[in-house]
Formats: C-alpha cells, sequence, structure tokens
C-alpha cells in the first residue's frame, strides 16, 4: 500500500474501515456533498467484497430483504431510489416487493461506482483489515496501521458491522474446534460439506436461523433441523397495516421495561379489538424508540437486553412472507423443530456432536446427535469480548472507551469516539452497530442511511 495516498489537491483525506451498508454509504454521501472539491476518500474492506457486508454478500438467492423495496431506499433525499433502480431492471417489481438481498448488493456496488465518477473525488478501495490506529499528535491526522501496510488520514470512519457472535454454550463444548461446530454463521459455507440427510442443529432462533434454514432447504437438505433458543421463538412474518400514532406516556413516572412491556401489551390488545393489527403498534414506536432508550437508566436497560430483547427482535424484526411459507413449511413436513431450552454442552462423537439440551421449564436434559451445529445467536452484545483487533487496541492505549452497557463503544451525538476523560474525538467516529450502547436501534436501513447522512454533512463541515 503507498502510504501517502494524499495530493497536493486534496487537502483532506477521510478513511473508512468497513465497507458493509454503513460504510459504503458514508462514502456515497461524502462524494455527493463534495460539490467539485478535490477530496478523496479511503474505502477498507478486509474480504475484498465492497459495497457488500454479510447481509448482502449472501450468495443464495432466497436469501431476501427483511423490508420491502419502497422503504429500502439508500439515500434519505431520494426515498424512492431503490425501488426505481429495482423497477428498471424488473418491471414487476413494487414498492411491497421484497427483493433478493445480493441483488440489493448490486445496488450498493453501483451506488460506488457513480461515487467514484464524481468530479474532484477519488476514492480508493483497499482490501486490508486495519488492527489499529495511532494519533500522530495535534494537527497532525492518524496514521491506520493494516496487515498490508499503512495510510495517514485526517479523520477515520469505524463502520465495522457486527461483532461476531458469542460462543453460546456455557457447559462443556468438546465439538468447538471441530468442522462439525460453525462458531461463526458468517464466516461462509457453514452448510458445506453436509449429505442430504444428516441432522442439523441451530443454536438461537433469529434471523440469522431463519437464514439458515431457507439455504438448507434451497438446497435440497432433507435431514432434521433443530433449534434451539431461550424462547423458542421465531421472527414474525410482515402484514400490510395502517399506520397508528403511538400512545406512549410516562405520566411522570420513571419508564422501567415492566412498564413498557405493559404499555405495548395493552395497546397491542386494544388495536386488535378495534380490528387492528399489533403490527401498527410496534411500528408506531419506531420513530420514538430512540427516545424511549434514552429515558431508561443503566439497570433498566439491562433488565430489557435480559429479559424483554429476545421478544422485541421477534416482533419488531420481521421476515418477509414469502420467507415464512419457507418456516411454514418446513414445520409442516416435520423437518423443522424449534425447542425452547438451552445447550447444556456438546461432544464430538467422531461422525457427529452429542447436543445435550435442557428444556425450558424442565429438569431433565434430553440428548440428540447433529452432523452439524451451528451457532445462530446473533452477534456479540459485549464489545470487550474480541469485536475486533482493531477495537481491541483502541480501547486498551485509552483511545475510546465503551459505552456504559459495553455494547458498542462510547460516542458523542455525531458519532464522534469518547475518550476516557470524556472528551469527544474530532478526528475519529463510528457509526452502525458500534452505537448501539446510545442508540440500540441502529442497524436497519432507516436508521443507517441517516446516521451516514449526517456523519458525512459533519465531516465536511455542512450544517444540516
Amino acid at each position: 500500500m503507498d502510504p501517502e495516498l494524499v495530493s497536493s489537491l486534496s487537502p483532506q483525506v477521510i478513511a473508512v474501515v468497513g465497507s458493509g451498508f454503513s460504510g459504503t454509504l458514508v462514502t456515497v454521501n461524502l462524494a455527493r456533498l463534495a460539490r467539485g472539491c478535490p477530496s478523496r476518500i479511503v474505502l477498507f474492506e478486509r474480504s475484498g467484497r465492497f459495497a457488500r457486508g454479510v447481509a448482502y454478500g449472501t450468495s443464495c438467492p432466497h436469501h431476501l430483504l427483511n423490508v420491502p423495496a419502497g422503504m429500502m431506499s439508500a439515500l434519505v433525499d431520494e426515498p424512492d431510489h431503490f425501488l426505481s433502480w429495482l423497477h428498471a431492471r424488473d418491471p414487476e417489481a413494487h414498492r411491497g416487493t421484497f427483493a433478493p438481498r445480493r441483488l440489493y448488493g448490486d445496488y450498493l456496488e453501483e451506488l460506488i461506482s457513480a461515487a467514484a465518477n464524481t468530479p474532484g473525488v477519488t476514492i480508493d478501495l483497499i482490501r486490508d483489515e486495519i488492527v489499529d490506529i495511532v494519533e500522530e499528535g495535534p494537527g497532525s491526522g492518524l496514521m491506520l496501521i493494516g496487515r498490508e501496510g499503512s495510510l495517514r488520514a485526517d479523520k477515520v470512519v469505524l463502520a465495522l458491522g457486527n461483532p461476531t457472535p458469542q460462543d453460546p454454550v456455557r457447559g462443556p463444548n468438546h465439538a468447538r474446534k471441530t468442522e462439525k461446530y460453525r462458531r461463526n454463521p458468517w464466516d461462509g459455507g457453514a452448510l458445506n460439506g453436509l449429505n442430504e440427510n444428516e441432522p442439523i442443529l441451530l443454536i438461537g432462533s433469529g434471523l440469522t436461523a431463519v437464514d439458515l434454514i431457507v439455504e438448507a432447504r434451497a438446497r435440497g437438505l432433507k435431514g432434521s433441523i433443530i433449534v434451539v433458543s431461550r424462547h423458542g421463538l421465531l421472527p414474525f412474518p410482515h402484514q400490510s397495516v395502517p399506520p397508528r400514532p403511538h400512545r406512549l406516556t410516562a405520566n411522570g413516572t420513571p419508564l422501567t421495561a415492566r412498564t413498557l412491556l405493559r404499555h405495548v401489551r395493552r395497546e397491542a390488545r386494544r388495536c386488535e379489538s378495534e380490528g387492528g393489527n399489533w403490527r401498527s403498534v410496534v411500528d408506531a414506536l419506531r420513530p420514538v424508540t430512540q427516545e424511549i432508550w434514552h429515558s431508561l437508566d443503566a439497570g433498566e436497560k439491562k433488565r430489557f437486553i435480559r429479559h424483554l430483547s429476545s421478544r422485541w427482535d421477534v416482533h419488531r424484526h420481521r421476515i418477509a412472507p414469502e420467507i415464512a411459507r419457507i418456516i411454514d413449511d418446513a414445520r409442516a413436513d416435520g423437518q423443522l423443530t424449534v425447542i425452547a431450552g438451552r445447550i447444556h454442552s456438546l461432544e464430538d462423537r467422531g461422525d457427529a456432536v452429542r447436543v445435550r439440551i435442557l428444556p425450558r421449564g424442565k429438569s431433565e436434559v434430553e440428548t440428540i446427535f447433529a452432523h452439524r451445529v451451528i451457532n445462530c445467536t446473533g452477534p456479540s452484545r459485549d464489545i470487550r469480548c474480541g469485536h475486533s483487533p482493531l477495537v481491541n487496541s483502541l480501547v486498551e492505549r485509552g483511545i475510546c472507551r465503551p459505552d456504559p452497557l459495553s455494547l458498542g463503544l462510547e460516542v458523542s451525538d455525531v458519532g464522534a469516539l469518547v475518550a476516557p476523560d470524556g472528551e469527544p474525538s474530532d478526528r475519529l467516529y463510528a457509526l452502525g452497530p458500534l452505537r448501539r450502547g446510545r442508540l440500540w436501534e441502529t442497524t436497519a436501513v432507516r436508521e443507517l442511511r441517516a446516521q451516514a447522512f449526517e456523519l458525512a454533512h459533519h465531516l465536511v463541515g455542512l450544517s444540516l
């Protein structure tokens, strides 16, 4: 890598670390704001697949977006941008279409390509993993240290995406180092090497598990699929529902996780008694979710995460109706079984994994055998558990600090990393899941495109 990528015509170089949706959109917005001024943006991606990330890097055509096309524009100021792009390629597509995720990746790639053609803008796409960032001193910029080389930048945006999952097995896991156990389902090939009738065990029942069930069916795998999670809840499907105003009021009392649950249940019952749908109640909370999160104290946030977050996720992060039908078919023909419980232990027995499960509400451990055990519990909710070498180094050296819940990094309103002394950086920024402690809702396109838009304005010194 050339260590000096800044030309005399480029007064500032902005480095973006990570090229999933968040990093791609920061780059695109920076280019759109250049307005003919010479500028250079350096986008790093360790996988070499730019504008994809985990979600849109899938090769399975049956993996669909979880949000209809009419709500998936990547551009804040052009709400129908993706819909128009999609309709030009598929005249039958409409606002309610759930498009293939890999097609959305094509859309993001085209956005990057268009941004690179902006007059006066240079976008460098570099395949490398940034493992550290060193501050050279006041006014001297930042040195990004990669596995392949280094680069000096004036400002850096961390768009690292979701942290890798933690090992969910609390008891003995003697299959951990074998090919039969996959701790990280996003590494690719989680189902590779399975014979047609070999059973699969999925730990966790969220969107990752749904993806693997869909892919297994698409591959023609006929072995049993057993899903184990604490509550045994799968995501609900989308339905077309009318909008409904939210009615959340604290009545002068501090909001708690318990009162929030009571409110949502009460409103859902009221809505359905009026002939409506509980989905309208959940959707009505979307514009005020961040306000609600901020109103909870640290203890109540922890209670929400521990006791309610899995229930919230299956209601809030719903799946396409087409995907729900695949799940229903798998249950109906007996291939899919969902168990509420936890994994007691895993034992490698040579040709299979012996899995001991403690079902919810029972005291007797049950035993099953699986040829592949895949961790589908989702991203780690503890930034201290090895999110990345880069984050670990920045925290250890006191450049930034975890948020009070350790869900991500502590950031300012604009996403500036906050140092242990409470001082926000004027050169280091984050967006996406790294902001989760502050924002909670920070993984969906609606929130991420707004973050990217606002941060790009801040980086170039423009007000909204």
